[in-house]
């Protein structure tokens, strides 16, 4: 086990720093997400290169549409998770505790299958990714020294504190997922919207590159005055030019809603197109119009997509090449 890095301590407890839940943990206790252990008054981390998974896979994938599109990333995994999310789609390895025997993956054997397989950079994704955050910051550090690129699908409940680490360890790109209004938060998934909209905003003003999703689960967070919501806080906190991903949820593990019917999808698009919001799209919908990237300008078809491949990229020096208009991303 390896110490965490943040935490503090507080009369018999020592306090977890790595989240919003901010656990109070006892001797030989866990926190909430049972991947931070008390042990003789410290705190370690129970994940530190003990991965569920590791795959190159390429960005459209997670979903980074204006971030090196086209490209791959070694994308790799822990377990657990600090939300509790019932419709989660990972929940193979997002509902259980880490293994307490593993062999331990060290961040220069990740760092070399990149290589190996032509990937330009890391992608920490699937569960939680905030919980390998030490096993982050030493190899995004790495990753970056070998001139690659390092990025995050996160639901963004991390603090302050740990954003700033990783961004100072070499992120350069985080897609946030946000679960809906604060109802959804409190009715589901535990946490505060709001929260997550703050590190959002903080990912901006650090220079990281940010998209949003926004997963629309049926007779949960369907409803347009919570998908105005969303895009009011899109709007707020991140800005009319970052991307904006509604996706599709079919039913996973506790929760067996029907799949979110494709037309709720397309009005969230239009609804948040008409709020001011320049790259829209909808997700888990191969071949929909909407995989595709416009220009805000001029319309022009600029990226054309099939499901998470990229079929043609007509982006040059980060501009349309029929008008000018500068494209919001990492080109």
């Amino acid at each position: 086990m390896k110490e965490a890095k943040l935490y503090g301590k507080v009369r018999d407890k020592v306090v977890c720093q790595l989240c919003w839940r901010f656990c109070k943990i006892g001797e030989g206790e866990r926190g909430f997400c049972r991947t931070r252990l008390v042990r003789k008054g410290k705190l370690y981390t129970l994940t530190y290169g003990n991965l569920s998974a590791i795959e190159s896979r390429p960005m459209e994938i997670k979903p980074f549409f204006h971030f090196k599109p086209g490209k791959t990333t070694l994308t790799f995994s822990t377990y657990s998770c600090n939300l509790e999310c019932p419709w989660c789609q990972n929940w193979q390895i997002s509902k259980i505790d880490p293994p307490l025997v593993y062999r331990e993956i060290p961040p220069e054997e990740l760092v070399r299958k990149a290589e190996i397989f032509g990937d330009i950079g890391l992608c920490a994704s699937f569960n939680e990714p905030t919980l390998l955050f030490e096993y982050l910051l030493d190899a995004f550090k790495l990753a970056k020294s070998k001139g690659m690129v390092n990025t995050m699908v996160s639901n963004g409940f991390m603090t302050p504190m740990a954003l700033k680490m990783l961004r100072d360890s070499g992120l350069d790109a985080i897609n946030i997922d946000v679960k809906g209004n604060e109802e959804t938060y409190e009715r589901f998934c535990g946490g505060k919207a709001k929260f997550v909209w703050r590190i959002a905003e903080k990912a901006i003003k650090m220079g990281i590159h940010v998209e949003i999703v926004n997963l629309i689960v049926t007779d949960v967070n369907d409803d347009e005055e919570v998908i105005r919501e969303v895009v009011e806080n899109h709007l707020k906190h991140v800005g009319e030019r970052v991307p904006l991903h509604f996706t599709r949820y079919h039913p996973a593990y506790l929760f067996g809603n029907p799949p979110t019917p494709v037309r709720t999808l397309e009005k969230a698009v239009e609804i948040a197109k008409r709020m001011g919001v320049e790259f829209v799209y909808v997700g888990n919908v191969p071949g929909h119009e909407y995989e595709n990237t416009f220009c805000p300008n001029c319309g022009e078809l600029l990226i054309r997509r099939f499901h998470f491949e990229v079929i043609e990229n007509k982006i040059r020096d980060g501009k349309c090449p029929e008008c000018g208009y500068e494209i919001f991303g990492v080109f």
